[in-house]
């Protein structure tokens, strides 16, 4: 039998008779296709000329079709290389409901530790008790924000970031701080750069405001700083989104050496630089972050919520002149500013030095449970530090993160697989991140661990992980 042009396509879709307009069409069965196991996650696509003819349709509706599968995270485009599946395609993005208390011991969203709250208590006693509390319930007043900011600069100095209060911005914790920054920042379709593996909440924000995140591969230490120059080379990158401190959810903790060289090419290229730095409080490494070294082109996030009280939500943002208007201004615009009597919280915790107190006993805490999960996962590869909230163990062979994900969950253990946080195309690792914080207390933390030492000693056995 004579063989046929089309018997080289990658996909061949078959769309039956609809009133849907075809591009929706082509997008829905490749969605279907991804499910059923037709199309896996690396799997390369036909280009788009090709493809239309195969269908034939016109270049334009495969085109549309395209743009709308890669806005729902379907697949991803590498220049000079083609289109793929994504490595997290139909993988459910991590949201507020998994939050809900569903009877599961929670290991997968990372929690704060709450034995310290009574410390947070005594400061909102004599926060209340101040005669000036009425103003905390009126509008902004610059007074106000000059004393917040100069508290912001004297918090940061902990962390290595020497920046004039003028400069530093006040938002309702890293996630609402790292939204202003995407507002204010960035326009639907730029590009910003993130490690292959990153915090899925930044994933979400980006897919919400239409900016796409290239990925760039990392190694033991983090970000490559040869793959951040070739992608620069071939991307148009506007900004980087790093985390080089416990890395999420990698724990990779990126030497100075590596930060000093990242500074580097992110000053070579312009690019604006958003730092997370929400887990530097545990001082497991006490390196200076990457914005000390290009202060002109970043935007330093740490926040409160981790390290002193979920509850407070404030974050301090250590911004370059050059950015701060349009940082002020997207806070107003979208009306994001921070509760004054929340700041003013902070500050008493800060001036009284309870502050201090509640990092030294979360530190002791997270020392015990890091422990205690070294002990349980002995003879395992479980990455991280001493002090972290959360772990990374890599699995044993036959299991995918999805997989172990799943059946963890049927176990009565909530975690969450690498594939949650991949971006881009390239393969997973076999992996999951344990949030070992997040558990009511050491017995449930033992219980937890127990089942997925339990389970990691057993054979893959699962059905398809279908969402």
């Amino acid at each position: 039998m004579q063989k046929s042009f089309y018997d080289d396509l990658t996909w061949m879709p078959k769309i039956d008779q609809t009133d849907k307009p075809m591009y929706l069409a082509i997008m829905e069965t490749l969605d279907t296709d991804i499910r059923n196991g037709v199309l896996k996650p690396g799997d390369k696509l036909p280009p788009q000329r090709e493809l239309a003819d195969f269908l034939h349709i016109n270049l334009t509706t495969v085109t549309k079709a395209f743009k709308l599968c890669e806005r729902k995270g379907l697949i991803y485009a590498t220049v000079g290389k083609g289109t793929f599946i994504s490595a997290d395609a139909n993988v459910p993005a991590v949201s507020q409901d998994d939050e809900l208390d569903n009877g599961l011991i929670e290991m997968g969203t990372i929690r704060p530790l709450y034995g310290q709250n009574k410390l947070v208590v005594e400061s909102i006693r004599q926060t209340v008790q101040n005669i000036t509390i009425g103003k905390y319930l009126e509008y902004d007043e610059p007074k106000m924000k000059i004393s917040h900011r100069e508290i912001g600069s004297e918090w940061l100095k902990r962390f290595h970031i020497n920046v004039k209060p003028e400069n530093i911005a006040i938002a309702s914790g890293a996630q609402n701080a790292l939204a202003v920054t995407m507002i204010s920042l960035f326009q639907p379709g730029d590009k910003i750069g993130t490690d292959s593996l990153t915090y899925t909440g930044y994933k979400n924000l980006a897919s919400t405001f239409g900016v796409r995140l290239v990925p760039v591969e990392m190694d033991r230490d983090g970000m490559n700083p040869s793959m951040l120059s070739k992608t620069c080379k071939n991307e148009s990158l506007k900004g980087l989104y790093l985390i080089p401190e416990c890395q999420n959810p990698t724990t990779c903790t990126m030497p100075i050496s590596r930060r000093q060289k990242i500074a580097e090419i992110i000053k070579a290229n312009n690019l604006i630089l958003i730092e997370d730095d929400t887990y530097s409080f545990l001082k497991n490494s006490e390196l200076a972050p990457v914005s000390q070294f290009i202060p002109e082109q970043s935007i330093y996030i740490n926040c409160t919520s981790k390290s002193l009280s979920a509850g407070l939500r404030v974050a301090f943002m250590a911004v370059a002149p050059k950015l701060h208007d349009q940082i002020s201004r997207g806070i107003y615009n979208i009306n994001l500013n921070t509760s004054h009597f929340n700041v003013e919280i902070v500050a008493n915790l800060i001036e009284t030095g309870l502050a201090d107190q509640i990092l030294e006993a979360k530190r002791l805490e997270a020392e015990t449970r890091n422990k205690l999960t070294d002990e349980i996962l002995n003879g395992f590869t479980v990455q991280g530090n001493k002090r972290d909230y959360f772990r990374w163990l890599l699995l044993p062979d036959g299991w995918t993160g999805k997989e172990f994900e799943y059946c963890a969950k049927l176990s009565g253990v909530q975690i969450y697989c690498a594939e949650r946080f991949a971006v881009g195309s390239n393969p997973v690792p076999s992996a999951v991140r344990i949030a070992t914080a997040s558990v009511k207390n050491k017995e449930e933390l033992i219980k937890g661990l127990t089942i997925l030492k339990n389970l990691t000693n057993k054979e893959p056995d699962v059905t398809p992980f279908i969402v």
